[in-house]
C-alpha cells in the first residue's frame, strides 16, 4: 500500500452519498460508503443506483491512478454493469475495483461490492474512456465533448 490517505469524495453524486476513497494505487481502488436513509429505495432497501453508483466512483479511480492531480487523466464511463447478488445486511458498503486491461484510450475493470459483514453485495464489469482534462469534463461545463450525431437516413416502407 501507498502512503495514500483515505478522503471523502465531495463533488457531485459522490458528494451526495458520502462516498470515501479509503484506498488508491496503480490499477486499484477501494471505495466505501456508511449506509442512511438519503441511500434507500421506496420499499426501505438499498436503492440499487446507490450500489451502481459506488461501483462507477470505485473503478472509475482505479483506473487514473497518479498521485500528482496535475497529470491525472480524466475519463467518461462507457459502459458499466452491475449484477446485484443479495441485499446488505451491514451499515456499510465497500467496493473494490481494479483494472483489468488498461489500452491508450480505454480501460477495463471489474468490482465487488461487500457489505460490513463480508457478505457479497454486487459484482461489476466497466469500460471507461480516457479523456483529456483541459479539453474533457471540466471545461465544458461537467459534460466531455461530443462528436456530432450523423444524420439518420429516412426509413423506408415496411
Amino acid at each position: 500500500m501507498t502512503d495514500f490517505d483515505a478522503h471523502d469524495l465531495t463533488r457531485g453524486l459522490n458528494g451526495l452519498l458520502g462516498f470515501r476513497l479509503v484506498e488508491w494505487r496503480e490499477g486499484f481502488a477501494r471505495v466505501t460508503v456508511d449506509l442512511d436513509e438519503r441511500h434507500k429505495n421506496r420499499q426501505g432497501g438499498l436503492h440499487g443506483g446507490v450500489t451502481a453508483a459506488l461501483v462507477d466512483a470505485a473503478t472509475g479511480y482505479c483506473g487514473i491512478y497518479e498521485p500528482d492531480p496535475e497529470k491525472r487523466r480524466g475519463n467518461v464511463t462507457v459502459s458499466l454493469n452491475v449484477n446485484f447478488v443479495s441485499r446488505p445486511k451491514g451499515a456499510s458498503l465497500t467496493c473494490t475495483a481494479e483494472v483489468l486491461r488498461a489500452g491508450r484510450r480505454i480501460y477495463f475493470a471489474s468490482a465487488l461490492v461487500h457489505d460490513d459483514t463480508g457478505n457479497l453485495i454486487a459484482s461489476a464489469e466497466a469500460v471507461y474512456a480516457y479523456v483529456d482534462r483541459d479539453h474533457g469534463a471540466r471545461s465544458t461545463g461537467g459534460q466531455a465533448p461530443r462528436r456530432p450525431v450523423p444524420e439518420r437516413l429516412p426509413r423506408t416502407g415496411r
